[in-house]
């Protein structure tokens, strides 16, 4: 799919296409990098249901891509979207309580969240959980 085409789909509100683009813009991939301009499309789809778009939102809230930093915002994003299922966002969202970011740090959180995404099949979440147990 062409770049004028994922803005046209994008315009008409389709997530997925909001999603795609928002990545190639992020990366400058076929366009010229625009951060801001990714995090609107991110947060566009979001706000249509896309947990990958929860999951990429609060990666640029936590980072500060196209954003003011904002690890709050960025937790409440994978919090979301690891209750919708998504794994890599459990996994970071463990990692935020494991280290005190963006939330208060809390092991048993860590735990509960490293092992929720290993039931999603995250392969790193095992290894972070018994990171955890082994430093607690």
């Amino acid at each position: 799919m062409d770049t004028a085409d994922l803005y046209q789909q994008a315009a008409a509100g389709d997530a997925r296409a909001c999603v795609i683009l928002g990545r190639k813009l992020l990366r400058g991939r076929g366009v010229a990098r625009n951060y801001e301009q990714a995090l609107q499309f991110f947060d566009t789809a979001a706000r249509a249901g896309d947990v990958e778009a929860l999951y990429l939102l609060g990666k640029c809230y936590l980072k500060g891509v196209g954003c003011a930093k904002d690890p709050e915002g960025g937790v409440s994003c994978w919090e979301l979207a690891a209750r919708r299922g998504h794994a890599s966002a459990a996994l970071r969202l463990g990692e935020c309580f494991e280290r005190g970011v963006g939330a208060p740090r809390s092991v048993e959180l860590a735990a509960y969240w490293f092992r929720k995404a290993a039931a999603r099949g995250e392969s790193r979440a095992y290894d972070a959980l018994m990171r955890l147990l082994r430093e607690s």
